[in-house]
């Protein structure tokens, strides 16, 4: 199949959770799904879900808060692929929760580094790519606690307001792609039972009811480069 005639994806985060899932189901509507995380072994079976789809899958360890790789990625990628139709950047972290004058700053750091930074550079390194494509998307995984007011997220909260805020200046700046973030609720990842141990699963959604969404905001046509999409 002709490069540019390939549909090609690259989800970050694909290891586990929101991330895996989105990866293995988008894998039965585009030809080549790259799969990154610093994960290698929970990659591989990823690999092995995607390639029963039917897709071709790449396995990238990386580390997202080294700007320098993400810049080689982008380049390895249009070296073989010429473009990228999708990106979904789903890394990210969450820090303990606790009141502002208890948070551990070098902790929100790393998150403000994965979360925000690492966003910032995967815009601008694959923003060229993108636009080779005729239908470019770069979905972000944000959440609900970045509309909500919450105590004792002031170490995670503001800084998934402020991708929210980078989406809509993206948005704004490159018409001719089509950018949105999507802000789950509470979700069943590992992230989350760190955080919060004993919480009742029955009261919080699963990671393939978010990659579900996510599917279906790439396939709707209607909406709006810049939405905040909420789950």
């Amino acid at each position: 199949m002709n490069n540019l005639n390939k549909t090609v994806c690259l989800v970050t985060g694909a290891s586990s959770g929101i991330g895996k899932q989105t990866a293995i189901k988008i894998s039965n509507i585009v030809d080549h799904v790259y799969i990154l995380s610093r994960d290698v072994s929970k990659l591989e079976i990823v690999n092995d879900h995607i390639i029963n789809n039917g897709s071709d899958c790449t396995i990238v360890p990386m580390d997202l808060t080294k700007k320098n790789n993400i810049k080689e990625l982008a380049k390895n990628i249009y070296e073989k692929e010429n473009k990228i139709d999708i990106v979904i950047s789903s890394a990210g972290r969450i820090n303990q929760l606790s009141p502002i004058g208890s948070q551990n700053e070098d902790e929100v750091i790393k998150t403000f580094e994965l979360n925000y930074l690492a966003n910032l550079s995967l815009m601008k390194e694959f923003l060229p790519l993108l636009k080779l494509s005729s239908k470019g998307k770069f979905i972000l995984i944000s959440s609900m606690y970045s509309i909500l007011k919450s105590q004792y997220w002031g170490g995670y909260q503001p800084i998934m307001t402020a991708l929210n805020e980078l989406v809509k200046i993206y948005a704004e700046e490159n018409r001719n792609i089509r950018v949105n973030c999507i802000c789950p609720s509470a979700v069943d990842t590992d992230f989350r039972n760190d955080i919060m141990p004993g919480e009742d699963k029955k009261l919080i959604l699963k990671p393939e009811k978010i990659a579900e969404d996510i599917i279906k905001m790439i396939q709707n046509d209607t909406i709006q480069s810049g939405d905040i999409i909420t789950a």
